[in-house]
């Protein structure tokens, strides 16, 4: 049994093959569309994983609007050498929130790069990063044995053309996706650089010869694959390009750019005026950091910028952000806004819970904007597939755009600038790749 798995930053699908059809799999059955499974991860407090869709309602029941509470626990005992005295034991505490029932990890694939995540404790159990992603792995295949009937014989794996800009991180991160495969015992794996899956699953129909350019944009990547195809079967890849921007950069940039007033930015504090700290705006950038403001140096931080600042509404709802567990929330609210914005010329991102009211109106063109040097960075690395096959624009004669991210209008427009609106062309946005897989899979 041959299968192919789109393991995504944001989303995951999978797909088997019989040579004239494609399944999709039904990897979430909590989902409203079931053949697509958010990467979520929620690990309990008892130690219990969910993923998908199930990881974050669980998440959002047990966790949104719950107030933190810190105490000091015991966690071990060290051996310290002193000059003075010798060696003595030392016996450690740490501050800990005493009634978390679970941690969820989401965008588990962009930590890949990341040297720096080598692991994180959970409820006093060290999980390194291919563990985490491992859990995630084993349990789709458990999913896919059960549906398909079979145990899996063979998968084939979606991976970006590049992981990161360094050469190092990138080999470093698929390194680390071959540990986390292995760890989840998934058998005979081998990888295919995503849009390059995508071009298959295209070629499988084709019935003439023609150049096509994929343009795959997902939540971590984007990537672009060149090939050949001369609708017999026969496909050249001539270039592959991409870069670490996504879905989630662009949710980063709305928040960044447009929601800081409304939690504190610009707040001045004291008689000295001093501005508020700016470490506690960075924090905002994501919402996973957004968590470690829970810190008490944090925290103190905050009440005393609430007790000396002028923008007490605004402050107070950070407060609240930070201290309730809000900002998963607030990054879903960015999130379905981006996706409006695709469709409209002008929406609103809000929130309207207790502690946080605002409602921020937010233009096409401004979010245009706010993207402008991702839209720049990304036309580039069109060009340069383009230009490593040895091909102009021209040449091209279908564009081919998945990921959710490809629907954003900026980019619409930059790949119509470039090849002509009449080449552009939409494969299913979240499946496209698992399509691919799996006839690569079939076929391998």
């Amino acid at each position: 049994m041959q299968v192919g798995l789109d393991f995504g930053t944001t989303n995951s699908s999978a797909a088997v093959y019989d040579g004239r059809h494609v399944r999709l799999l039904q990897l979430d059955p909590h989902n409203a569309q079931p053949t697509v499974m958010r990467s979520t991860l929620f690990i309990t407090r008892e130690g219990v994983p969910f993923i998908g869709r199930e990881a974050i309602d669980r998440y959002t029941l047990a966790n949104v609007g719950r107030e933190i509470e810190y105490q000091w626990r015991y966690v071990g005992e060290a051996e310290v050498t002193l000059a003075e005295f010798g060696t003595v034991m030392q016996t450690l505490y740490a501050v800990v929130d005493a009634n978390a029932p679970g941690r969820l990890f989401q965008s588990l694939k962009t930590h890949l790069r990341d040297r720096s995540f080598k692991g994180t404790d959970v409820f006093g159990v060290r999980y390194t990063l291919e563990t985490l992603i491992a859990i995630v792995l084993r349990i789709i295949r458990e999913r896919i044995e059960a549906e398909l009937g079979a145990p899996i014989t063979r998968m084939v794996l979606g991976r970006p053309v590049h992981y990161a800009d360094d050469p190092a991180l990138d080999a470093l991160a698929f390194e680390r996706m071959q540990a986390a495969c292995e760890e989840a015992g998934l058998p005979q794996v081998s990888f295919l650089p995503e849009p390059t899956a995508a071009a298959y699953a295209y070629a499988a129909d084709a019935v003439h010869e023609q150049t096509i350019l994929v343009f795959d944009f997902g939540g971590g990547t984007l990537d672009v694959t060149v090939m050949r195809i001369d609708g017999r079967g026969n496909n050249q890849v001539l270039a592959t390009d991409g870069v670490p921007i996504g879905g989630d950069l662009l949710d980063r940039r709305l928040v960044m750019g447009k929601l800081l007033p409304h939690f504190g930015a610009g707040a001045v504090l004291g008689p000295r005026r001093l501005p508020l700290p700016a470490v506690l705006l960075e924090h905002l950038s994501e919402w996973q950091t957004i968590v470690d403001l829970t810190q008490p140096r944090y925290l103190a931080i905050i009440d005393e910028a609430i007790r000396t600042g002028d923008k007490p509404q605004e402050l107070n709802a950070l407060r609240t952000l930070v201290r309730e567990n809000y900002g998963l929330p607030l990054y879903e609210e960015v999130e379905r806004a981006k996706v409006r914005i695709s469709d409209q010329r002008e929406t609103t991102i809000g929130m309207d819970v207790p502690g946080i009211h605002f409602h921020e109106p937010l233009e096409r063109w401004d979010f245009d904007r706010i993207i402008g040097p991702d839209v720049r960075a990304v036309g580039e690395c069109v060009d340069r597939a383009i230009a490593a096959a040895g091909l102009t624009p021209a040449d091209i004669d279908v564009i081919l755009r998945t990921g959710g991210s490809s629907r954003v209008p900026a980019f619409v427009r930059m790949l119509r600038n470039r090849f002509g609106a009449e080449k552009l062309q939409e494969m299913d946005v979240f499946t496209g790749v698992a399509s691919g897989l799996a006839i690569a899979a079939a076929q391998s």
